[in-house]
C-alpha cells in the first residue's frame, strides 16, 4: 500500500487486537488500498489468539463509505490492479470476488469482533459495521445507507445484512431513503446493540463486553458464532442437531473440563484454545 491506511494494535496482553481505518483526510473513505489492508489485517489476526476484534475509525469518524474516486475509476492505479468499475460486468466481477469476499471474511472470522463507532457511518462503512458481531456508536454518530442517493443500492451484503438485523420494514426505511439517523435511533431501530452519550460511557461499554467475551471459553465463543450465523433461517430440527454435534466436540476439550471445575470450585479457569 502507498500509505498505512489500516493500523493494527494489540494490547498488552494481547487478548484484544483493534483495526484503524487511517484515511482521516479522507473521512476514512474506504479506496481500493484501504480493501486490501483490511482483508490483510483479517487474514492476520485470524491465526492469532487474540480474543476480540475491535474496528474503529478514531476519535471523529467510523467511515464516509466508498471513495468516490475509487467507485469512478479516478483512482490513480499505476499497477492496473483496479478494472474499469463503469463496465457492468467488471463491476460484478470485481464485487463478488473481492469487495464482498472482505466482509465475508471478517464475518467468517470465529473471533468476536466490534464495531466502534463514533461520527459518520456511510454506505461501505455502515456495510462494514453490519459483518461485525457488535455495534456500540455514540449517540451523537451519524448512519445512513445513502446509496439510493447516489443512484445505487447496497451492494456489500448491506441489504442482506441490514434485513437479517433489523427486519423488512426498517431496513426499507434505512436503505430505500438513505436518510440519516443517530445513534439513538440506531439503537431503536435494531442497528446497534448500545450507544452512549460520551466517549467515556462508550469506552466503558466496549470494556464491559470485552471483559465478558475474553473471560468464556475461545473455542465455544467461536463456534456459537458460526451457529447463530449458519443456523439462522434453517429449519429447527437442522439447527439442533449441529448444536448437538458442536456440544458434543466441546465437551471433549480441555477448556470444558477446566470451565466446569473452576464452576464447582468457583474459581477463574484458564482458557488453553483445546
Amino acid at each position: 500500500m502507498s500509505e498505512k491506511v489500516v493500523l493494527i494494535e494489540e494490547n498488552e496482553d494481547k487478548t484484544i487486537t483493534t483495526i484503524k481505518m487511517n484515511r482521516p483526510d479522507k473521512k476514512n473513505a474506504i479506496n481500493f488500498d484501504m480493501l486490501v489492508g483490511l482483508n490483510d489485517a483479517f487474514d492476520k489476526i485470524e491465526r492469532t489468539n487474540t480474543r476480540v476484534v475491535i474496528i474503529t475509525g478514531g476519535d471523529d469518524i467510523f467511515s464516509a463509505g466508498i471513495d468516490l474516486n475509487f467507485l469512478t475509476g479516478q483512482e490513480k492505479d499505476p499497477e492496473g490492479k483496479i478494472p474499469d468499475l463503469r463496465i457492468p460486468r467488471n463491476f460484478r466481477y470485481f464485487a463478488n470476488t473481492f469487495i464482498q469476499p472482505v466482509l465475508s471474511k471478517l464475518e467468517k472470522m470465529e473471533k468476536p469482533v466490534i464495531a466502534d463507532i463514533r461520527g459518520y457511518c456511510f454506505g461501505l462503512g455502515f456495510e462494514l459495521a453490519l459483518a461485525c458481531d457488535f455495534r456500540f456508536a455514540l449517540e451523537s454518530s451519524i448512519f445512513s445507507m445513502l446509496e439510493t442517493k447516489i443512484g445505487m443500492n447496497p451492494d456489500v451484503g448491506g441489504s442482506i445484512r441490514l434485513t437479517r438485523l433489523v427486519g423488512i420494514p426498517n431496513a426499507k426505511d434505512i436503505a430505500l431513503t438513505g436518510r440519516r439517523f443517530d445513534g439513538k435511533e440506531a439503537y431503536r431501530l435494531g442497528v446497534v446493540n448500545r450507544f452512549a452519550s460520551t466517549a467515556e460511557e462508550l469506552n466503558s461499554i466496549i470494556k464491559m463486553y470485552t471483559d465478558e467475551l475474553i473471560d468464556s471459553a475461545p473455542l465455544a465463543v467461536g463456534l456459537t458464532k458460526k451457529l447463530i450465523d449458519d443456523c439462522y433461517g434453517k429449519d429447527i430440527a437442522f439447527g439442533n442437531e449441529l448444536e448437538t454435534l458442536i456440544s458434543s466436540q466441546l465437551l471433549q476439550t480441555k477448556d470444558a473440563v477446566s470451565g466446569a471445575l473452576a464452576r464447582l470450585q468457583k474459581t477463574k479457569p484458564k482458557w488453553k484454545w483445546k
